[in-house]
């Protein structure tokens, strides 16, 4: 399974666009790992999580093809996360040339396909995108033959968002983002499981805030509590990610507050193969 990160940062970006906070000018200072896109993973070429305002920068950046994504995992409606103005230039014809012209796989609950709905109007986008609306604990398969399962977040309490698992084979792994400690049941399930890689959000790097968003606090806690229940594999891969300048810390600086817990921090591009 092979997983891309297209960017970590939380909504405005890191540095952000309108911040002259201390922490985004030493981020445009130290340039590399520090600048942040907007959040996003592709999967095995051919599968992504998240479809954020950054997409063309994405695109222009890692030589990743869009044309070759056939199914879309989205968790929420969030703008950062669901871009719904440079999804619909996926129409074939009208902004673009596909080889193939099949439509796309969206997956999402049902606040982001509202949102979409109410973008592209009347005209609609069935004929270049086939939205399937997404409930709890169930299991979506994509093209490639993964496996996606949606789990219940705890995040944006007017909406049912989420986070996923994904399958492969006898790989197991977890984007848990946008949460804080996820939901009871949403635990208990992740404790059924044998995880070789979890992605946490890391939004608040040191941060104490375990509700929305984490802080590493809280996903010590969470990965204890997945470590103790058998589920994280011991040899198992834990990456932080999506990150916010509020957290008040450069990538090298956040490597070497977690390198005793063994976690690893994201990076725009980075690439984990599991």
């Amino acid at each position: 399974m092979k997983l891309q990160y297209l960017g970590t940062a939380a909504a405005e970006g890191f540095p952000a666009m309108f911040c002259d906070c201390e922490t985004c000018e030493r981020a445009r200072k130290a340039g590399g790992k520090n600048w942040r896109l907007r959040s996003g993973m592709l999967v095995n070429d051919t599968a992504m999580i998240d479809f954020a305002p950054d997409a063309l920068t994405m695109v222009q950046r890692f030589g990743v093809r869009l044309s070759a994504v056939r199914d879309l995992f989205v968790t929420h409606s969030h703008h950062d996360h669901f871009n719904t103005a440079d999804l619909s230039t996926r129409e074939n014809g009208a902004f673009c040339v596909l080889k193939d012209a099949r439509p796309m796989n969206v997956f999402a609950n049902e606040a982001a396909k509202n949102r979409l709905d109410a973008y592209v109007g009347r005209a609609g986008c069935d004929h270049y995108l086939n939205v399937t609306t997404v409930s709890y604990f169930q299991t979506y398969e994509a093209e490639n033959g993964m496996r996606f399962t949606f789990l219940p977040a705890d995040h944006a309490p007017f909406e049912k968002a989420g986070f996923y698992v994904m399958q492969e084979g006898d790989k197991t792994a977890v984007y848990m983002h946008d949460t804080g400690i996820p939901p009871q049941e949403s635990m208990a399930y992740l404790q059924t499981l044998s995880i070789d890689f979890l992605s946490v959000d890391c939004t608040y790097g040191l941060g104490n805030e375990e509700h929305g968003h984490m802080g590493v606090p809280a996903i010590r806690r969470v990965v204890e509590g997945l470590r103790q229940s058998g589920a994280l594999k011991a040899d198992a891969t834990v990456v932080l990610h999506h990150f916010t300048h509020f957290c008040g810390m450069l990538h090298e600086e956040l490597e070497q507050a977690v390198k005793e817990d063994g976690f690893l921090v994201a990076y725009d591009g980075m690439i984990v193969e599991i």
